[in-house]
């Protein structure tokens, strides 16, 4: 199995690609409390085409890990942007 790093990378890459403002990684993973099949949360901000990303990231990660995108430009719950903010860490930012 590839090292969670190394798929961190892709991520990373990917946003970059897409020209997305900030990845934040959030959930088990964010937390430390992910198993090795645990699934990677992503949320997205800034990301004009937010569904090309989307689709890259299911589509070339799914082999190793299944992915979960919100678009935080869109409407999210309150009690996930709360989840988000409090306990995510910045996988991509734009500078």
């Amino acid at each position: 199995m590839i090292p969670i790093e190394d798929v961190y990378a892709q991520i990373r890459g990917f946003a970059a690609d897409a020209g997305a403002g900030r990845v934040i990684l959030f959930g088990s993973r964010a937390k430390g409390t992910a198993r090795p099949k645990s699934d990677i949360d992503l949320a997205v901000e800034g990301c004009a085409d937010f569904a090309a990303l989307e689709r890259r990231l299911q589509d070339d990660l799914w082999s190793l890990l299944k992915v979960d995108v919100v678009d935080l430009d869109a409407p999210v719950s309150d009690a996930l942007r709360r989840e988000i903010a409090a306990t995510g860490k910045v996988l991509y930012e734009k500078v």
